[in-house]
């Protein structure tokens, strides 16, 4: 996922691991650097390094900040000031961070997501800056709703054990669910099968998705401007 993500941002420098996040410190890629999926064990490497979980961009897919930051900015401009948003699978909960440095105006923010080490990790940093919750999105109370649910990156992977569900089908499931959870739309990043590459991730169809969100929905806009490998996928109520 790292190696798409690095294509498709054009990013060639990374964070470092541990407390010099806050301060955006950046270092170029080292020659021998390889994507965190070619590294094993995965497991060992985070129980040696207790902070990974808790301020590293790789921890929740991305090669380095900048790269993370690129995708929640690709997604932030969609949301209108004083619109509320319900992130499906927001990990820590870092939009709502990158979110209050990069704009004005405060945002009304809920995170739910299923992985408890990332939901614990964001609690742990940011305290009650940030409203997440530990929640499988299929099992989101009725009356949890916000203006926009939002969905970055989470539907690229599945971290499902329902092996009956294929990948189209759920990723239909949840953008109904967060429809359900939305007053005025959804906005969801996916990956594009448009580059034809075996990365691992469940790369979607844009036209084949958009055909099924215009005939399921009505007022649907897919943005590809940015790159041939990620898509925008914006739904409106």
């Amino acid at each position: 996922m790292l190696n798409k993500l690095k294509q498709i941002f054009m990013a060639d420098k990374v964070i470092p691991r541990g407390k010099e996040w806050p301060d955006e410190q950046q270092g170029v890629l080292p020659e021998d650097w390889q994507p965190i999926e070619e590294l094993e064990p995965l497991v060992s490497e985070i129980d040696l390094d207790p902070e990974y979980l808790e301020y590293s961009s790789e921890a929740v897919g991305y090669g380095n900040r900048e790269q993370q930051w690129t995708a929640y900015r690709n997604i932030a401009n969609y949301i209108p000031e004083g619109d509320s948003i319900l992130d499906f699978g927001c990990a820590r909960g870092d939009f709502k961070i990158f979110h209050d440095n990069e704009y004005t105006f405060d945002l009304d923010y809920i995170g739910i997501d299923m992985n408890e080490n990332l939901i614990n990790a964001g609690k742990k940093i940011y305290e009650d800056a940030v409203d997440i919750r530990l929640q499988d999105w299929f099992l989101t109370p009725k009356d949890l709703k916000q203006d926009w649910s939002i969905n970055i990156g989470s539907l690229n992977l599945r971290y499902d054990a329902d092996i009956k569900t294929s990948d189209e089908d759920h990723l239909k499931n949840t953008i109904r669910i967060m429809m359900e959870h939305a007053n005025k739309g959804i906005i969801t990043l996916l990956t594009s099968n448009m580059l034809g590459e075996d990365d691992g991730l469940i790369n979607h169809d844009p036209g084949l998705i958009l055909n099924w969100a215009q005939k399921e929905f009505g007022n649907v806009a897919l943005d590809h401007s940015f790159s041939n490998g990620v898509f925008i996928l914006v739904i409106y109520k």
